[in-house]
């Protein structure tokens, strides 16, 4: 991980075969950063959190499925 201090307006470039990602610092003020990211079109910018919930949605919507599955089979057999 490559850990970087900026201050305000300052911002750090990602270069990339699709074009570069550039993050900038908007704010920073008690204990929290406003960041801005220009990013090509194509690019998904996630907040990390928000990717965590989706995937243990995901996980959470399989296993139900499965219980349903389980309990027709279970039935066709009974």
């Amino acid at each position: 991980m490559l850990v970087l201090s900026r201050k305000k307006n300052e911002g750090i470039l990602i270069k990339g075969e699709d074009g570069d990602i550039r993050i900038v610092v908007i704010e920073a003020d008690k204990g929290k950063v406003r960041l801005g990211i220009e990013a090509p079109r194509g690019c998904t910018i996630l907040r990390e959190e928000l990717l965590t919930e989706i995937k243990e949605a995901n996980r959470e919507s399989v296993l139900h499925s499965l219980e349903k599955i389980k309990k027709l089979l279970d039935g066709r057999n009974g």
